[in-house]
Parts: structure tokens; C-alpha cells; sequence
């Protein structure tokens, strides 16, 4: 028995009819499965199944050692400063103001550190708190730019003053002619003196 073209195209037709049957009949039956989209180790270790206002996986080794390093050296400011850093860029504002706070008691007056944990204030909420930070950092630096440029910010989105937010941002374009931000800054106060601020 010879099979022709034609008996092959039969018999290759009713072949794919039996498997899509078979598929379509596979896909029915598990049509509520939930599909698995890759494989269940992939997500082993990633930041998405851990629990809420849990630092991600990197952030947390790193506050680990840098705590372990402070254990062993409690002294050094710079360490109690990046720890504080790391909570900052992780958004924990809190513990990024205590980290701060320990630092400055172990050297005071460093306007950076200072204007860091004025900025965690305001990140609380804390308005009055984070103008008292920035002006006694401008107290001893009276012309530092990023105290007069977060003053101004906490003055304009915090305390709703606008005419405040223009005088400390003038005075940082008049004393720090440099400033990168000098063009924006310049149209956001032209902006609010349109205002009638």
C-alpha cells in the first residue's frame, strides 16, 4: 500500500486536529490555574517579598555593616553620617534624623550633616524644627548654599511663605553665583513675585 500527496495532507491534517484537540481540552481543564511566568527561585532574595517598610535587601546589609563598624569605632561621626545617609535614600527619615543627630554630637557644626537632618525634619513634617536646623547652620555658615536652597523649599511646600522661600533663594543666587540650580531657581522666583509675593 503506496500513500499518495494527498493521503500524507490527510493524514498530516488529522494529526494537528488531534493535537490542537488535545490542547484545547489541556487549556479547558486548566484554564483557572494560575500560569507561572518563571521559575520560583527567581524571585528568592528580591525586595518584592519582603514585608512592609522593610529596607531593601542591599540597603540592609549595608546599614548592618556600617552598624557593626560604628559598634567598633562609636567615635567616628563619618560612619553614625553614611549610616544616617542610608536610611535618608531609603526614605526612613526617622532613624535617618537619630543617625544624624549622633553624629553632630561627635562633631558639631558640620553644615552638611546639619542641613541633612534639618532636611529629615521637614521630611517628618517637622517644619519649625527643620527652619531652626538650617538657620543655626546659617548662623556659622551664613552663606551655605544647600541650607539657604532647603530653607526655601521648607518656607515655600512646608510654611506656605513665599516671599520667605525668594529671600533665602536670593540671597543663596547673590552669594553662591555657581549655584547649579541658578536657572530654575531664577524662574521659580520670577514666578512667585508674578504672583504678588
Amino acid at each position: 500500500m503506496s500513500l499518495d500527496s494527498k493521503d500524507l495532507n490527510l493524514m498530516f491534517a488529522g494529526i494537528v486536529l488531534s493535537l490542537a484537540v488535545v490542547a484545547g481540552v489541556f487549556m479547558y481543564r486548566n484554564w483557572d490555574l494560575p500560569v507561572i511566568k518563571e521559575s520560583p527561585s527567581a524571585g528568592v532574595g528580591s525586595d518584592e517579598r519582603l514585608p512592609e517598610n522593610h529596607p531593601p535587601i542591599d540597603a540592609s546589609s549595608k546599614i548592618a555593616a556600617l552598624q557593626q563598624m560604628s559598634q567598633s569605632d562609636p567615635q567616628n561621626a563619618e560612619i553614625k553620617t553614611q549610616i544616617g545617609n542610608a536610611y535618608y535614600d531609603m526614605g526612613q527619615y526617622e532613624k535617618a534624623a537619630d543617625a544624624y543627630e549622633e553624629s553632630l554630637k561627635l562633631r558639631p557644626q558640620d553644615p552638611g550633616v546639619e542641613t541633612d537632618l534639618g532636611t529629615s525634619y521637614h521630611m517628618l513634617g517637622q517644619d519649625d524644627k527643620a527652619l531652626a536646623t538650617f538657620d543655626r547652620v546659617l548662623q556659622y555658615r551664613p552663606n551655605h548654599p544647600q541650607a539657604l536652597f532647603n530653607k526655601g523649599i521648607v518656607l515655600q511646600s512646608g510654611k506656605k511663605d513665599l516671599k520667605g522661600a525668594v529671600a533665602a533663594w536670593e540671597q543663596l543666587l547673590r552669594t553662591n553665583p555657581g549655584f547649579p540650580q541658578r536657572a530654575e531657581l531664577e524662574q521659580k522666583i520670577s514666578q512667585f513675585r508674578s504672583l504678588g509675593q
